[in-house]
């Protein structure tokens, strides 16, 4: 039960993050936490980048650090930019994820835990 509590306490701080670039590039603010299906652990978030940009980007937490109210993402604007779109904001497909783990050369080695 404990480990559930932290992970929702995580969540909510996550939400209520601004994302930043792996070059310190302000992104703009977390919409979604999405979790690993199996694990429960936040695994994804979706991210809007700047007042234009309605496109929700999926971006995934790996090597990612999250400090104070700031998610500093292991990735390059260009890089999100140019990701796989997905359908959803709510929740990935198999296929959509399949998508998004090529891209941005995620190995289960690299994801699980």
């Amino acid at each position: 039960m404990k480990g559930t509590s932290m992970v929702q306490a995580e969540i909510n701080k996550l939400q209520d993050a601004t994302a930043w670039d792996s070059k310190g590039k302000k992104l703009g603010d977390v919409n979604d936490v999405h979790l690993e299906k199996e694990s429960g652990v936040p695994a994804w978030v979706t991210v809007s980048l700047g007042l234009l940009n309605s496109r929700k980007h999926y971006v995934p937490l790996a090597n990612s650090r999250f400090e104070g109210d700031a998610l500093y993402l292991a990735w390059t604007k260009d890089q999100i930019v140019g990701a796989p779109s997905a359908a959803s904001s709510v929740e990935l497909s198999p296929e959509e994820e399949s998508a998004l783990v090529d891209y941005y050369s995620l190995r289960d080695d690299a994801v699980s835990s």
